[in-house]
């Protein structure tokens, strides 16, 4: 009979534990999912009015002829959170605007999307030709190693 109390005792006792704890956790969950959210208001591509509203000091970065160019540019931007808006102006010229305190990061971008040019690709061929020169110059894994006698002094 007491045991069957204690085992009672002991599941009411884990249910409410387990119950608060469920609580505790949802609650810490719904306040990142919360934060988070705040987060992506506050960067990634908006309108130029948007950026204008918030009344902070603005730059425009030099001009982007390519469509390209400002995908890569974007992702950047998106990647480092960053509130930014293109502009578009009539010759089809882009222009990024964006608050001057991320001016160093946005320099970044572009260097890093200017860079991806400059950079050579190699082909898949390449790649395995390289891997297999790898693997042929490597000795057979399945040879027992030969150890040296070490003198003790």
């Amino acid at each position: 009979m007491l045991e069957e109390q204690g085992r009672g005792l002991l599941k009411h006792g884990a249910s409410k534990f387990f119950g608060w704890m469920f609580s505790v956790l949802k609650k810490s969950y719904t306040h990142l999912r919360d934060k988070s959210n705040h987060n992506k208001e506050e960067s990634g591509k908006k309108s130029v009015k948007d950026l204008v509203r918030k009344g902070r000091d603005l730059e425009l970065t030099e001009y982007i002829q390519e469509k390209n160019k400002l995908k890569d540019i974007c992702k950047q931007l998106n990647k480092q959170g960053i509130a930014f808006a293109v502009k578009k102006d009539k010759d089809g010229v882009y222009q990024v605007l964006y608050q001057r305190k991320d001016a160093t990061l946005v320099n970044e971008a572009i260097e890093k999307s200017y860079m991806k040019e400059l950079k050579p690709k190699r082909s898949l061929k390449e790649v395995l030709n390289r891997n297999k020169q790898l693997v042929s110059n490597h000795k057979d894994i399945s040879e027992p190693l030969k150890h040296r006698e070490v003198n003790a002094r």
